[in-house]
């Protein structure tokens, strides 16, 4: 048993270095008004705050100005000047940086060019959403081979639906793909090594679980704190690795009791240090985590997983519907977009099941005998590599 716990310190130890390659997006809405002397533009920059600091590590509260001229040098709009002062909002609620300006640009074309963050990180991707004269236009996502855009390209009056639904549909595959901590979850569930049927029915539930709730998150009906969402799907991981090495090892006792302690500490040590931000929500987790564990200790009841799947799905779904509602979907493009990037996200999730599914396969005809201890070695491992994103995204 020592050796199992020394393998998950290890992965433990390694997982910072999975902590630079978390998807790194920010947003923006711009809203352009075109006069016969000068056109007048509007801006909404977004951001997550786990995200700045991911990319810059020293970044701090006390930092603000930093931010904002690093915004307003990278985002470059030629031809046009500042109209007003930038206003910075920090929600604490969300975990988002909003930053919004006004410009006033000449009567000619509009040329944007977007390079900020690209230098420290060359994955990171910048949405933005377009108004010209009210009237909705295709989004246009900036990357490190793609930073400009122009208003006299050939863009179509209106984006139809079945556009939408391709942009989207393409946005929610990569995201999934791109999304470590997700696909960590479903290599958990994974590992569990339930029979075919049985997989099919938890992969399904976790499937309505996110989707209910991006569906929601993406309408504005539910807007959850980001910063805790994030850190209960990596708590997600967590708690089905430590359901596998329980159920494989026969040691539920010893694991729900070391659990309970870790919890116990946790939440002694955010009171101590003041910290009360999610301290409710956490409470709960540690609770039902608690419950569950021991009710499928005593339990061999597989409908109580596919319960606890649905439930993570639901965080999973608010955990995309972040990023699809940050976009700012236009009207008349709104359910094509869900519904696209929903199917996205599928097909990307049914292609990780089936690779992990047939090197799962080709392992078992080479590791018969050992096949049980290397579950354990891999729900060991990623119970630590969740354990670091929980706490990395709790703080």
């Amino acid at each position: 048993m020592k050796k199992y716990y020394l393998l998950g310190f290890i992965f433990f130890l390694v997982s910072s270095s999975l902590h630079s390659h978390q998807r790194s997006e920010s947003y923006s809405k711009i809203s352009i008004e075109r006069g016969e002397d000068s056109s007048q533009i509007q801006v909404e920059f977004s951001l997550q705050t786990s995200v700045l600091q991911n990319l810059d590590e020293g970044y701090s509260n006390t930092q603000e100005d930093k931010f904002i001229n690093e915004i307003l040098e990278g985002f470059e709009f030629k031809n046009c000047d500042l109209d007003s002062s930038p206003f910075l909002k920090n929600s604490f609620s969300t975990g988002y940086l909003s930053l919004f300006w006004r410009l006033r640009c000449a009567p000619q074309d509009i040329n944007i060019k977007f390079n900020v963050f690209f230098d420290k990180d060359s994955s990171h991707t910048h949405i933005a959403t377009f108004l010209i004269d009210s009237r909705p236009f295709p989004e246009k996502v900036f990357s490190v081979s793609n930073k400009e855009w122009s208003d006299s390209e050939k863009y179509i009056d209106k984006a139809g639906d079945l556009d939408s639904f391709y942009d989207y549909l393409s946005l929610g595959f990569k995201h999934i793909l791109s999304g470590f901590d997700h696909l960590a979850f479903l290599l958990a569930l994974l590992v569990l090594s339930l029979p075919i049927k049985k997989l099919i029915l938890i992969i399904t539930g976790f499937t309505l679980g996110h989707s209910l709730t991006l569906a929601l998150g993406a309408l504005n009906l539910i807007n959850p704190s980001s910063q805790l969402v994030e850190a209960l799907i990596g708590y997600s991981i967590i708690i089905i690795a430590v359901e596998c090495v329980s159920s494989i090892t026969k040691s539920y006792k010893l694991h729900i009791n070391i659990l309970s302690l870790m919890w116990f500490i946790l939440l002694i040590g955010l009171l101590f240090l003041g910290y009360q931000k999610f301290l409710i929500g956490l409470i709960g987790m540690g609770i039902f985590s608690f419950c569950y564990l021991n009710l499928i200790s005593r339990y061999k009841d597989f409908s109580l997983t596919i319960f606890v799947t649905c439930l993570f799905g639901l965080i999973h779904g608010f955990g995309f519907a972040g990023n699809l509602s940050n976009i700012g979907l236009m009207e008349g493009r709104l359910l094509p977009a869900i519904f696209g990037f929903n199917l996205g996200v599928e097909l990307g999730q049914i292609l990780v099941v089936i690779i992990f599914l047939s090197i799962s396969l080709i392992v078992n005809r080479f590791l018969k005998q050992d096949l049980d201890q290397l579950r354990v070695y891999a729900a060991s491992g990623l119970a630590c590599i969740g354990t670091f994103w929980f706490l990395e995204r709790l703080f």
